[in-house]
């Protein structure tokens, strides 16, 4: 049998727009690395850290960098700065979850792929679009604004690999890779 396909995210640093953003959505977030529907919930962790790996409670960043408009899909852009977190376990590894129901224990959240956990920063982009496609539209916690944008299409001027190459280089720039032993990525900034 074979085991389902499973994408996972990544992220870039770039130069400000010169046009200020057209959505409320895609506008600057606040002076924190936490998502602003989700900072209530971000001092909680989800279910991937067990009990020989707990979470670290005090990590909690987001993959959204500012400048990233035009270079990225704007529903992209709003999943990756209001709903979408980056946490670590106490030993650095990393994992993303949705910001909106991380309050509330993983069976009780209603939908699933509320955390995702890349096997590597290649990976990212594409876990990523299976948290998207499977988890935004079914999570009753994720406010119905952010999903009712436009579903992504490929945004112009950038092919498919130079967007996974933006995601890859964000999450370089934000102090994340590849773990040594090649099972996850990790939390290390230079």
């Amino acid at each position: 049998s074979r085991r389902p396909f499973t994408p996972e995210p990544v992220v870039v640093m770039v130069t400000p727009p010169t046009s200020p953003p057209t959505s409320p959505l895609l506008s600057p977030p606040p002076p924190t690395l936490r998502s602003p529907i989700a900072q209530r919930s971000c001092g909680r962790s989800s279910s991937l850290p067990t009990a020989n790996d707990p979470g670290d409670d005090s990590f909690c960043m987001q993959l959204y960098s500012p400048g990233e408009e035009g270079l990225i899909n704007p529903t992209h852009i709003a999943i990756r700065r209001q709903v979408l977190e980056i946490r670590r376990t106490q030993s650095g590894k990393v994992y993303f979850q949705c910001g909106c129901c991380a309050h509330l224990p993983r069976g009780e959240r209603g939908a699933k792929y509320s955390t995702i956990a890349p096997t590597s920063l290649k990976n990212l982009y594409h876990a990523f679009i299976r948290f998207m496609m499977y988890h935004v539209p079914a999570c009753p916690h994720i406010p119905q604004e952010i999903k009712e944008l436009q579903p992504p299409s490929a945004t112009k001027n950038v092919k498919a690999s130079g967007i996974k190459k933006y995601w890859r280089a964000n999450a370089i720039a934000k102090g994340l890779r590849d773990s040594d032993n090649g099972r996850g990525i990790i939390y290390e900034p230079s």
